[in-house]
């Protein structure tokens, strides 16, 4: 693999970044602000009788929003190489913003389903798009400490997306029809806020380059059998890694709602310390290691982070040390997203979408495992799901001591 290869484009110029980041975090709050409220959006519109179903089809509805992801994100990927990565980000920035606004309006189970499958048929369209316009636009050397940025502002809008939600969360738990403007919007809404941040981040596409939206081909013919391996290894570490925090992510929820007793605003602090770790590990810590280790390194330390960080969750009983065990997961999910990236990108050749597009079905292929799978393991026992995570992350350190990374 050629970590010098390069894609001719014009510079990514400060104002371009900013568009892309602001996408990539807007889509990153949509999907965070939903997690502290789906069990209690699910006690309004379940019957009675049906209670004991929330964290089943908490698990499901986080489930269908990420397996929506994984079945568009290489459509909408080859989409951008083939077609246009502007209208690609600004059509998904739109339709994850009408599927918050939908969500402010649910009655009964089914539209609740419909919300959370639209807003992932729309969000899997921006991050593939946003990777492989700044994947042209950069040097591959450039292109880790450009997408560990990237990351960390998805991180940021995953915690801001919970903070929001926080601090308007009672016209969540206690919507009224005297709230609605129209009939159905909630301005005081965290999801009618942060559908409003997304058509802004939308209307801002207007300033990325042209030349990034010629029609081009994703070609296979610049990739070398050694590439694809590289590249096929990558995404199964992306899905492991993704399932490993996505089960933290799902399982927390569970643990603070049924055996923490905790309201959503508590829950959210959670995920507000997920973000700061991982924002201070991809932006001040991640560079700082690019420089005095190795790829396998990195990946073996990061691993091993969340297996600890997994393996010990089910046994804490506090909320520090619940910050504490979910900040290790943050930190080596923080190092390991960055890294795979760079490792698909450099092996892609001229086909980035395509390979972005792969890596974000892969990462939502993980995630939606483990959102169904957390819910249903959860419910018959509560440690099962961090065990089994931690045993993935722990052979995947396993695999990655024996990968040839070029």
């Amino acid at each position: 693999m050629d970590m010098g290869r390069t894609i001719p484009a014009t510079a990514l110029t400060p104002s371009r970044f900013v568009v892309l980041l602001s996408a990539a975090t807007a889509v990153s709050m949509a999907y965070g602000v939903t997690l502290p409220f789906l069990p209690f959006i699910l006690e309004r519109v379940l019957q009675p009788g049906q209670l004991g179903a929330v964290p089943w089809h908490t698990g499901l509805l986080t489930a269908s929003y990420t397996l929506a992801l994984f079945l568009l994100s290489p459509l909408w990927g080859v989409l951008s190489d083939r077609l246009n990565r502007r209208a690609v980000i600004s059509l998904g920035l739109i339709g994850s913003g009408a599927s918050l606004v939908l969500l402010d309006n649910v009655s009964n189970l089914t539209m609740l389903y419909a919300s959370r499958m639209l807003g992932g048929i729309f969000a899997a369209a921006v991050l593939p798009a946003v990777l492989a316009y700044i994947a042209e636009a950069c040097t591959a050397s450039e292109r880790p400490r450009k997408f560990a940025i990237v990351a960390s502002f998805t991180s940021l809008g995953f915690m801001l997306g919970p903070m929001v939600g926080g601090w308007l969360s009672s016209m969540i738990l206690s919507p009224s029809d005297g709230m609605r403007v129209v009939g159905v919007l909630m301005p005081d809404s965290p999801f009618f806020v942060i559908a409003l941040v997304s058509i802004l981040c939308a209307l801002g596409t207007v300033l990325l380059s042209v030349s990034h939206n010629q029609p081009r081909i994703a070609a296979d013919d610049d990739v070398s059998p050694t590439d694809k391996k590289q590249i096929r290894l990558a995404l199964l570490l992306t899905v492991i890694t993704v399932f490993g925090v996505s089960t933290a992510e799902v399982g927390i929820t569970l643990l603070g709602k049924q055996s923490l007793l905790l309201d959503p605003s508590a829950i959210s602090q959670f995920f507000v310390v997920c973000s700061l770790v991982m924002i201070t590990v991809q932006i001040g810590i991640f560079p700082m290691l690019m420089h005095k280790f190795s790829i396998q390194t990195l990946l073996v330390i990061a691993f091993v982070l969340g297996t600890i960080g997994l393996g010990a969750l089910p046994y804490a009983r506090s909320i520090p040390a619940i910050d504490v065990l979910f900040g290790m997961i943050a930190a080596g999910t923080g190092i390991l997203v960055p890294i795979l990236s760079s490792v698909i990108s450099a092996a892609a050749g001229q086909g980035q979408g395509k390979a972005f597009g792969q890596q974000a079905s892969a990462a939502n292929l993980g995630q939606a495992i483990a959102a169904a799978s957390t819910g249903a393991l959860f419910f018959a026992q509560p440690g099962t799901p961090f065990l089994i995570a931690a045993s993935m992350l722990a052979a995947s350190a396993a695999i990655v001591l024996r990968w040839e990374i070029s």
